[in-house]
């Protein structure tokens, strides 16, 4: 089908987009990644159709009072813009009589479903939408929660409170998709094989094609932090001319500190490591006279990590012990005081120190 004809409204209600703005349906999402990478000219028309669409959906969870909506239908009726978010620092857009009469749409009809009085202090979730500009779009988080931020290929940023970052408004148009942070952030990238996702902090580089990992780069602090959730990130450092320099690959449940004033990494675990495989269950690491080497492949699978040990020294090595829901370091500390061994973590591995069991 012809998009290029498409007004806001028509993207808006197209199905296959809407699918493709809320990252529901596989298909869509290579779909439209692939259709706007060869039609950079409906990016504006497009970026206000998302933007249309996650408004929406935000307002449909949303309760308002009549107040509020016969104040937003006077504000309609009289052209008054109608900010997206009045606690980020993000532009405005021109459609904002479009955005405005869909919101108000939302809205009475939250009225009906919505009549017991809500906690005046109950905590909100903020949103910030990029904007599209021939410049750089810039979020600013003054507030003292965290704002999520969504990008225009689907990818979400949640920005910490006091943090900032900016990307160019046409940064899809490049070969990479390049993001600049100062504070703290935790970004859940949409997968493009095509287009590298790249956060740029100081002199700290994260390259990622789909992942899901947390920044802290605050320009005070003597060191800079990333934590990987899930995938596969790549950190680095660059030399004057910009070329690669050092850096660590890290996999999920891994940690990296860069050092500044070293300009060393520290590769280790997160502090609570989580369980990647979702078809392991609390009941399976109830062990009864099992070989320690089965003990510590079951851990293995499950968070994502190579635990070190000396095989042949602990094969004699047996557990019984009913563990659970413990944490990943519960779970070796139970395991350790149970056959007289010790471990560490080197190089985000667990290093299992033992002189075997009789």
């Amino acid at each position: 089908m012809d998009y290029t004809k498409f007004n806001v409204e028509d993207f808006a209600s197209n199905d296959s987009f809407i699918d493709w703005v809320n990252q529901s349906d596989p298909e869509a999402v290579k779909y439209w990644n692939l259709y706007l990478s060869t039609h950079p000219e409906i990016r504006d028309t497009v970026e206000k159709a998302r933007i249309l669409v996650l408004n929406l959906k935000h307002a449909e969870k949303t309760p308002y009072d009549a107040g509020q909506v016969a104040s937003m239908w006077k504000k309609i009726e009289s052209g008054v813009e109608v900010p997206v978010n009045t606690k980020s620092k993000s532009r405005k857009f021109s459609y904002a009589f479009v955005l405005a009469t869909a919101i108000f749409i939302c809205a009475a009809t939250s009225i009906w479903y919505y009549t017991q009085e809500h906690n005046a202090n109950q905590s909100l979730e903020y949103y910030s939408y990029a904007a599209v500009s021939s410049d750089f779009v810039e979020h600013v988080n003054e507030t003292d929660q965290a704002q999520r931020v969504v990008l225009q290929d689907g990818s979400t940023v949640v920005l910490a409170a006091k943090s900032a970052f900016k990307y160019k408004a046409n940064y899809l148009d490049d070969s990479t998709r390049n993001v600049y942070l100062s504070g703290e952030a935790f970004f859940d990238v949409a997968h493009n094989p095509y287009k590298p996702f790249i956060v740029h902090s100081d002199e700290l580089f994260v390259k990622v094609l789909g992942t899901s990992f947390r920044v802290s780069a605050q320009a005070n602090t003597p060191s800079f932090l990333v934590a990987v959730k899930t995938g596969k990130v790549s950190v680095y450092t660059s030399n004057s001319n910009g070329e690669k320099k050092d850096g660590v690959i890290l996999l999920p449940n891994q940690q990296v500190n860069y050092v500044r004033k070293e300009q060393s990494f520290e590769k280790t675990l997160v502090e609570m490591p989580e369980i990647l495989n979702a078809t392991i269950k609390p009941e399976d690491f109830v062990f009864e006279n099992t070989p320690i080497a089965t003990v510590f492949k079951k851990i293995e699978n499950a968070y994502g990590i190579e635990i070190i040990f000396n095989e042949e020294t602990m094969k004699n090595c047996f557990l019984t012990v009913p563990l659970g829901t413990e944490s990943m370091t519960e779970k070796l500390k139970i395991i350790c005081q149970t056959i007289g061994a010790s471990y560490e973590i080197i190089d985000a591995n667990v290093v299992i120190n033992s002189a075997g069991c009789k």
